[in-house]
C-alpha cells in the first residue's frame, strides 16, 4: 500500500536527482597536490621550486630526488636589463638626431661605416645581455634528499660545482635585510657544513624562510634516521 503522506511528484524528482560519486585517489599513483603546493611550477625562469618536475642535473643519481630548486630572484636582473635597454636606445636617438639637427657636422661618416659601427655596437651589447642572463640562469642551488648542490657559472667558461651530504650539514640560517627584500620576500641562505666547503650560499633567493625550513626538516630527518 503506498504511503499517502509522500507525493508522487517529489518521489519522481528524487529518482531523477543525480547521485554523487566519490572517486578514490591512490596517493601512490598521483600524490595529492597539497604535498607540493603551488610552488612546484617548473617553468624555465622559476626561481623557487619545491619538488620540481622535469629538473635534472649532471651528477644526479637514479634514486635521488630534487626537493628544492633555487636561483636568484628575477628582480635582481632589473639593473642590467635597464642598462641594456638604455644602451640599446642611445644609438637610435643619436642617428635620428644627427640626421635631423646635423649634430657634429665636422664628422663625416659614410653610410656603410655607420652600419658596421652600429652592428658592432649591438653585438657587444648582446654579449653583455647574454652573459648576464646566463650567469643568472645557470647559477642554481639544489637540495635533494641526499645532498646540497651549489652550481656556479662565471663568465660562461668557469663552471664550479660544490656539494655536501645532508648528514654533514651543521646549521642553516638566512638573512633578509632591507625594505625591498622584505617586500618582495627574498634573501640570502647560508648552509654551514663540517666539510672543506664551510659555507654554502644561496644569495637573493625567493622565500628564504620556507627554503630554510625545508633544509632544516631534511637535516632533522637525516639525524633521526642515523
Amino acid at each position: 500500500m503506498p504511503d499517502i503522506f509522500i507525493s508522487t511528484h517529489k518521489k519522481k524528482v528524487e529518482e531523477n536527482k543525480p547521485k554523487l560519486q566519490v572517486k578514490k585517489i591512490d596517493p601512490h599513483v598521483n600524490p595529492p597536490s597539497y604535498i607540493v603546493s603551488d610552488d612546484n611550477h617548473s617553468h624555465m625562469l622559476a626561481s623557487f621550486c619545491q619538488n620540481p618536475q622535469g629538473f635534472t642535473f649532471q651528477t644526479q643519481k637514479r634514486d635521488e630526488t630534487i626537493l628544492l630548486f633555487l636561483r636568484r630572484h628575477f628582480i635582481t636582473n632589473l639593473p642590467w636589463i635597464f642598462i641594456s635597454i638604455t644602451l640599446g636606445v642611445i644609438p637610435i636617438i643619436l642617428i635620428a638626431a644627427s640626421s635631423r639637427f646635423q649634430i657634429l657636422p665636422f664628422i663625416q661618416i659614410s653610410l656603410q661605416l655607420t652600419i658596421v659601427l652600429t652592428l658592432f655596437y649591438y653585438l657587444i651589447l648582446f654579449s653583455y645581455v647574454f652573459i648576464n642572463f646566463i650567469t643568472w640562469f645557470y647559477n642554481v642551488f639544489l637540495v635533494t634528499n641526499e645532498r646540497v648542490v651549489d652550481i656556479d657559472y662565471s663568465h660562461i667558461v668557469v663552471h664550479n660545482v660544490a656539494e655536501t651530504k645532508v648528514g654533514q650539514i651543521e646549521d642553516v640560517n638566512y638573512t633578509q635585510a632591507g625594505f625591498i627584500r622584505s617586500l618582495l620576500n627574498f634573501g640570502d641562505i647560508f648552509v654551514q657544513t663540517a666539510g672543506t666547503e664551510m659555507i654554502f650560499e644561496a644569495l637573493a633567493v625567493p622565500k628564504p624562510r620556507e627554503a630554510t625550513k625545508i633544509i632544516a626538516d631534511l637535516i632533522a630527518k637525516e639525524s633521526h634516521a642515523s
